[in-house]
């Protein structure tokens, strides 16, 4: 398994179990904005910055941001063959 690099920290909301690697103060590494000031963020559903990893019992991190952080290649999509209702249905 690859090491992520050393972050300013990580995005994470209370109501949601996935966060996010920061890449500065405001933005994460997939794309996500922080919105307004941070004495403004009252709400649950807000994104929070934090120095520390969130710490609770389930809890995970954005593939986006650990396959940006780490320079892993983009997953290939599964070929259109495979996708057709034509293959998965099998009639004797």
């Amino acid at each position: 398994m690859e090491t992520i690099p050393a972050t300013q920290g990580y995005i994470f909301s209370p109501d949601n179990p996935i966060y996010h690697l920061a890449r500065s103060e405001s933005l994460t590494h997939c794309g996500l904005w922080l919105h307004g000031k941070p004495e403004e963020r009252r709400r649950r559903d807000d994104l929070r910055l934090v120095p520390d990893k969130p710490t609770r019992q389930f809890t995970a991190l954005c593939s986006t941001c650990q396959r940006k952080a780490t320079g892993a290649p983009e997953p290939k999509r599964p070929s259109l063959e495979l996708l057709s209702l034509r293959g998965l249905i099998d009639i004797p």
